[in-house]
């Protein structure tokens, strides 16, 4: 009788901390699993992380306005575009009218596949949920969806081992 009663005590402890951590909270800072992503009605509410899961991710937040996180997400761009990394791109375009996105993508030469744009009506919580109020980042993403760097470089990126 004591054996059975510790053993369903061990097996309600083992599953209570594992619950715990498929539970744990989701937070835009390194070390945590990263928020949900979903870009609204005008996509569906789809959430483009879906397609990577299982993979490294590069998740750039920008804007036509910030001329910075623009940069900064065409050069991740063409990074993501070498046949020698480890990752994949997934860009998310936070401007408020779609056509100026359209024609940015064009403009800049971007992998179209890999950039999308947000409904405005999800715009405020992606922010507030990625921590984007004091300007936009980007976030790499571990297999699991933990956050292992906010802004990475380049040297960074190409460090990361394929099939790692």
């Amino acid at each position: 009788m004591n054996k059975t009663l510790l053993t369903i005590a061990v097996l309600g402890l083992l599953t209570l901390l594992t619950s715990a951590y498929y539970t744990a909270p989701a937070d835009s800072r390194i070390g945590f699993k990263s928020p949900s992503l979903e870009l609204g009605s005008d996509n569906n509410s789809l959430s483009p992380l879906l397609q990577h899961r299982g993979e490294v991710v590069l998740l750039t937040f920008w804007s036509s306005a910030d001329a910075e996180s623009r940069l900064d997400n065409m050069r991740y761009d063409r990074l993501s575009r070498l046949d020698d990394v480890a990752f994949s791109h997934v860009s998310i375009n936070l401007d408020r009218n779609v056509s100026v996105f359209n024609s940015i993508v064009a403009v800049d030469n971007l992998d179209r596949t890999a950039h999308f744009s947000t409904s405005q009506d999800v715009q405020e919580s992606i922010i507030k949920a990625w921590r984007l109020d004091n300007g936009f980042h980007s976030f790499l993403l571990d297999k699991a969806g933990r956050i292992i760097a906010i802004d990475p470089d380049e040297h960074t990126l190409m460090t990361l081992k394929k099939g790692a």
